[in-house]
């Protein structure tokens, strides 16, 4: 019985042995582990944005404000009378009643039969003068110039009376009639020192026929804020 018990002892000692031998083991190795072998956290990848670029469509942007030009308009001035002026001013766009002509600022243009004066010079108080431009049109002239103005005189008016002298021609017999030049547009200095482009169209109530007399058609652009741009 004695040596079986010393046998039992001897293995159950051995295998003890064995078992602690293994937990040391793996107790150490688990401790000494290398850092290469150790989970790294991982790194973020570089990436590269594939988001498409969109161009800007064109249609959705808010629109280029072109610039504007001032309006242009026409009118006719019934000046047949003999004796008396009809005066219109650029401010209101229309005829204006003036008892003081000679003192009063309220008219920039007058006219009778094919007469016609401004107020500055020894017409009016005004700063009115002109510069009459040849050979050209109305819509190319975009701006007034710099200097080269006239204005009434005792020798003569700023625009020029006689035939092709200023406005018109006068054709003479048999027709008698009185014609617009195309070709010359007038820069004037409205009484209050602003700028306007005249041009004359018409002198009869019938223009096409060429009845009436006396009524005077111009179209004209008047710049009220002083600077030369029309």
């Amino acid at each position: 019985m004695k040596s079986i018990r010393g046998f039992v002892n001897q293995h159950a000692i051995a295998f003890l042995m064995v078992i602690l031998s293994v937990v040391i083991l793996f107790s150490f190795g688990c401790g000494s582990a290398n850092e290469e072998d150790v989970e790294q956290p991982l790194q973020p990848e570089e990436t590269t944005d594939t988001t498409p670029f969109v161009t800007p469509d064109t249609d959705t942007q808010a629109p280029v404000e072109e610039p504007v030009g001032l309006e242009a308009f026409t009118f006719t001035v019934d000046a047949t009378n003999r004796e008396a002026w009809a005066y219109f001013s650029f401010a209101t766009g229309n005829v204006v009643e003036v008892e003081d002509a000679e003192n009063s600022d309220a008219w920039d243009i007058g006219f009778q039969r094919t007469t016609v004066k401004l107020n500055g010079g020894i017409s009016g108080p005004g700063m009115g003068s002109v510069v009459m431009l040849t050979e050209t049109t109305f819509a190319a002239v975009t701006e007034a110039p710099a200097d080269g103005y006239k204005a009434d005189t005792e020798d003569t008016y700023g625009i020029v009376t006689g035939s092709e002298n200023g406005w018109y021609i006068y054709t003479g017999p048999p027709t008698h009639w009185v014609l617009p030049l195309e070709d010359r547009v007038f820069v004037l200095k409205a009484a209050d020192g602003t700028f306007a482009k005249v041009q004359f169209l018409g002198y009869y109530k019938d223009n096409e026929n060429k009845k009436d007399s006396g009524f005077v058609t111009f179209e004209y652009v008047h710049q009220p804020d002083g600077s030369p741009n029309f």
